[in-house]
């Protein structure tokens, strides 16, 4: 999603707008949201066409057309004004995600889900044109699948431009691709046409192709009027009906109507677990808590709430796509939306910290480390861990073992047990280790799900859901003291999960059973168990709270966290303020503090603990711009040793681990620095990833090695912990 610009709107009407979803030939599509909590897709028109009469007198045609179109697989108009400065109208918003999307990132649907597709899209297109409206772009954008079916949306929307300047010029407007004849020809469009692109579209849906092909906008008009496609990739069950639908002549295509009872006379499958293939219906189910995690922010707020300023976009992390998906991007979330836009380094503000007072180091002299090895994937993974002689990768579809040769060890599929892991777009922390165990988060559709296996080989796989009512897991906070702490979707009560709440999960891993569940109406993105395991904190954009060993909140506390950890006997947490505190996990009294310290970057790690818990690494920010490394004992919190760190090209918070006597940070130029763990010295850097997106890349390190995969190429490159 493409975060709010300089020329956006913030306020249309009754409702604030948090992103934008969208851009076409007539304006914009945002994301708005009422004071009364109602979530809705608001189209904004541009600045030029709202100055055009004519166009002004076709919108408010339409507006006055589009609200007589209702139905279960449409979008709805519930408010419009096609008089104002600038014209807008605002539909009910649908938490899906679009079949291109569906269909280029998972594959073609199979043939009981396309029949549910076409089944639905007919109806949708028959009540438009109940309606008088005819559609004028069907197309794979321009549907949405959601759980409860597909819905077809910007119904109109080409009608409304059409005897504007925007056509003055005798240009066709609409998709070439999925045009029909008569429309690619310039000829007038009847609602045939909207059949003739229905056709088109299902085939995308089945082939994963373009039924015309690519190319210039003429050349693939060319053959939508004068060849006849290949259907043969359609499944034998609809291909007549596609067909039917592709018909040259207008008067030869089945009416929607007509498509619904073909496919109710051959019967549409019903699924056990719902129309949409799981990881499709994962994606939409992390597209859906997202959404409906969002602030309710007044109107008055909302420049506070969601300002600009450099490093990455607040909005985006709210609501940023990776691969064109919704991601919870963690801890990162949270960050990005309180760092203040004064602080060119992205850290956390606050006052001040004195400099260390040593020269700021080049790092031209440290060595450079060597890979290990380094291989491609053949799917995306949003996390990956190290330990037990293998760096696990954690994707969507399954998990896998690479040795230190960087040779497949092992490989789990989900789909053997029924499970697709969480949320796959972008790094993310869907998993976890604890006793030699890897647990991963996800979905058993419809349930909150978790898959065990033994991290050395891969074996001994188990799996458990939530016993409460839920739709999947979001993230995993960790795992200590034999439990995992989860995120899950639900709030274990409604028939609609999702929209009503979430759920911090904890499951006993020697059990395999849940050991307790706790609802929550916010969703707290990030979280952090004791060593011991009794207790979990867990934070929001405004408040942390401490759930003890049956799941019953402690404590809590409405202040604003950028990060959460544990570290030796106490929860340790940023604040706004850049001050990074030391809580007692029993009654959350404050043991210590140190003021000045940097915000973690967006993808999180703003500390690092040493292995035994006794040791806190953090960055400080320094009058110059740039940072120091410094360790803090914490049990009393006073400085071990704070030492400057080299310049950072693109300055952007603190990212940290500790393992194997390293403290490594990634730039935010993606430099990876190895640094002595007990003097700050740096050991050797990595320079072979500078460039890349450090908001695309997930690290881990243990085992003697520091694993790093960039998820925009699908690689995971591995240094030993000595660099060489």
């Amino acid at each position: 999603m493409k975060a709010l610009g300089a020329a956006d709107p913030r306020q249309v009407g009754p409702y604030t707008l948090f992103g934008r979803l969208g851009a076409g030939g007539m304006g914009a599509v945002y994301l708005g949201r009422s004071a009364g909590g109602r979530t809705v897709a608001v189209k904004v028109v541009r600045p030029d066409l709202a100055e055009d009469s004519a166009f002004r007198d076709r919108f408010r045609r339409e507006v006055a057309a589009a609200r007589l179109v209702s139905g279960a697989f449409t979008a709805p108009v519930v408010d419009a004004d096609p008089d104002g400065e600038l014209p807008w109208m605002a539909t009910a918003f649908v938490p899906g995600i679009s079949l291109h999307q569906a269909v280029s990132t998972r594959g073609p649907l199979p043939e009981g889900a396309l029949r549910t597709l076409t089944a639905g899209l007919a109806e949708a297109l028959a009540g438009v044109h109940a309606a008088g409206v005819v559609h004028r772009d069907m197309k794979p954008g321009n549907v949405l699948l959601a759980l409860d079916g597909p819905h077809l949306i910007d119904f109109g929307i080409s009608r409304a431009i059409e005897g504007t300047a925007l056509t003055h010029t005798g240009a066709v407007i609409g998709s070439a691709p999925y045009m029909s004849p008569e429309q690619a020809l310039g000829q007038p469009v009847t609602a045939a046409g909207d059949v003739f692109s229905l056709g088109s579209t299902l085939a995308y849906a089945a082939t994963g192709s373009d039924l015309f092909g690519e190319g210039a906008g003429a050349a693939v008009m060319f053959r939508v009027v004068h060849t006849e496609p290949s259907l043969d990739a359609v499944p034998p069950g609809l291909r007549p009906l596609v067909a039917a639908c592709l018909a040259k002549d207008p008067g030869a295509r089945p009416t929607p109507r007509q498509i619904l009872e073909a496919i109710e006379r051959e019967g549409r499958p019903v699924p056990s677990g719902g129309w949409l293939p799981d990881p499709v219906a994962a994606d939409v189910i992390a597209v859906r808590a997202v959404l409906t995690a969002l602030p309710q922010v007044a109107p008055t707020k909302l420049a506070e709430a969601l300002p600009e300023g450099p490093g990455p976009s607040r909005r985006r992390l709210i609501l940023g796509v990776t691969g064109g998906l919704l991601a919870v991007a963690g801890t990162g979330t949270m960050i990005a939306l309180r760092r203040d836009t004064s602080d060119p380094s992205g850290s956390s503000g606050g006052a001040a910290p004195k400099s260390s007072g040593s020269p700021r180091p080049s790092g031209d002299d440290v060595p450079e480390g060597r890979l290990a090895w380094k291989v491609k994937t053949d799917a995306t993974c949003p996390q990956v861990l190290s330990g037990h002689g293998v760096v696990a990768c954690v994707s969507l579809e399954r998990i896998w073992g690479i040795d230190d040769q960087g040779k497949t060890k092992w490989t789990v599929e989900g789909k053997d047990h029924g499970i697709t892991m969480a949320i796959p777009a972008g790094p993310n922390t869907i998993a976890a280790m604890e006793g030699g165990r890897l647990v991963v988060g996800g979905t058993k559709y419809p349930n909150s799900a978790l898959l065990s296996v033994d991290m050395a080989t891969g074996g001994d796989a188990w799996t458990t859901t939530l016993d409460q009512n839920s739709s999947g897991v979001l993230r995993c906070y960790g795992a200590a003291g034999g439990k995992a702490y989860l995120l899950a979707t639900g709030d274990g009560k409604s028939t609609d999960p999702v929209a009503t709440g979430f759920t911090t999960w904890a499951v006993d891993l020697a059990s395999r059973k849940t050991a307790w569940a706790h609802p929550e109406s916010a969703m707290f993105l990030f979280g952090s168990p004791t060593q011991s395991g009794d207790r979990v904190l867990i934070g929001d954009l405004n408040r942390r709270q401490a759930l003890d060993g049956q799941g019953v909140v402690s404590w809590s506390q409405d202040v604003q966290s950028l990060a959460v950890a544990t570290a030796g006997k106490y929860f340790v947490v940023i604040d706004a303020a850049a001050t990074l505190s030391a809580l007692d996990p029993a009654t959350g009294r404050t043991a210590w503090t140190a003021a000045g310290v940097a915000g973690p970057a967006a993808r999180g790690d703003g500390v690092a603990v040493s292995q035994d818990g006794s040791v806190l690494y953090a960055l400080w920010q320094d009058k110059d711009g740039g940072y120091s490394l410094g360790a803090l004992d914490t049990t009393t919190g006073r400085t071990r040793w704070k030492a400057p760190v080299p310049a950072d090209t693109k300055p952007s918070g603190a990212r940290l681990l500790c393992a194997d006597g390293n403290v490594y940070r990634l730039s935010g130029d993606s430099i990876l620095w190895a640094y002595d763990a007990a003097s700050g010295k740096p050991r050797w850097k990595y320079t072979g990833m500078k460039g890349t997106d450090a908001m695309k890349l997930a690290w881990a390190a243990g085992d003697g090695r520091i694993c790093v995969y960039d998820t925009s190429v699908a690689t995971v490159a591995t240094l030993h912990a000595n660099g060489a």
